[in-house]
């Protein structure tokens, strides 16, 4: 059986099966040409598009694939002082000493 909506897998896929099973859910799953804010399928009528599942396979896509490669180049690093700066606070004010008048 060929599916119109199903191509060749993205190199960038890792989980095959969960990128086609959310593939065909999301196609499944289209705004309704008149009214673009409501889901065609018939699962989800009255929902507004777009619906639980098709919220659902877009994560599930965004979850088969693998995260973009890091960009070359140096790091940024920071000071280890200025990392913790503000971290340690007194537990408890302590009370200044106020001067008496004479």
């Amino acid at each position: 059986m060929q599916l119109p909506h199903r191509h060749a897998v993205p190199d960038a896929v890792n989980d095959i099966l969960l990128w086609l099973l959310a593939t065909d859910v999301a196609a499944a799953h289209q705004a309704e040409p008149g009214q673009p804010d409501r889901c065609a399928n018939l699962r989800c009528a009255g929902h507004r598009y777009p619906c639980p599942p098709a919220r659902d396979a877009h994560r599930a896509c965004q979850a088969a694939t693998r995260p973009a490669p890091p960009t070359l180049g140096r790091a940024r690093v920071v000071v280890p002082t200025a990392r913790f700066a503000g971290w340690f606070r007194p537990a408890r004010l302590q009370p200044t000493a106020s001067p008496r008048a004479a």
